[in-house]
């Protein structure tokens, strides 16, 4: 049970990490679909022999300009940004804890405040506040 217990607080620990992923990766999407649609979009280069040539055949010099790659590239993204969402979910079990509980949580790990600030803020000693969570916590996983 305290593997469990440690699990979901390393899980509260990573939600920061988590949502600035997240936000890092659909700005690079969208910077992918201007590439792949906007006015930015790279059409494809003919070399020299191509454009001399009867029925040109277009040729992409680089393995990001070419729209399936940038899809791929996008693919890629959005599988890694549902990892990130899962990732994110595990942790709604902090909603059915008491919401001083949930405070004290946020404080520590969205907050980032210091562990002596906030058991001093809500009554504790830190061993105490340390004590108090993991309790409540055990008793959500039983």
């Amino acid at each position: 049970m305290n593997a469990k217990v440690s699990q979901v607080l390393n899980d509260m620990k990573s939600l920061d990490y988590c949502c600035h992923r997240i936000i890092e990766l659909n700005e690079e999407i969208e910077v992918i679909n201007n590439r792949k649609l906007g006015l930015s979009h790279n059409g494809p280069s003919l070399t020299d022999e191509q454009s001399r040539s009867m029925l040109p055949m277009p040729s992409y010099q680089h393995q990001y300009q070419s729209p399936v790659a940038l899809m791929e590239v996008a693919t890629q993204m959005e599988s890694e940004i549902n990892y990130y969402r899962r990732r994110i979910n595990e942790c709604r079990l902090i909603e059915l804890l008491d919401i001083r509980d949930q405070n004290i949580l946020f404080d520590l790990y969205i907050f980032r405040m210091n562990q002596w600030d906030v058991a001093e803020k809500y009554g504790y000693s830190r061993k105490g506040l340390w004590k108090h969570i993991r309790t409540e916590i055990g008793k959500l996983l039983k």
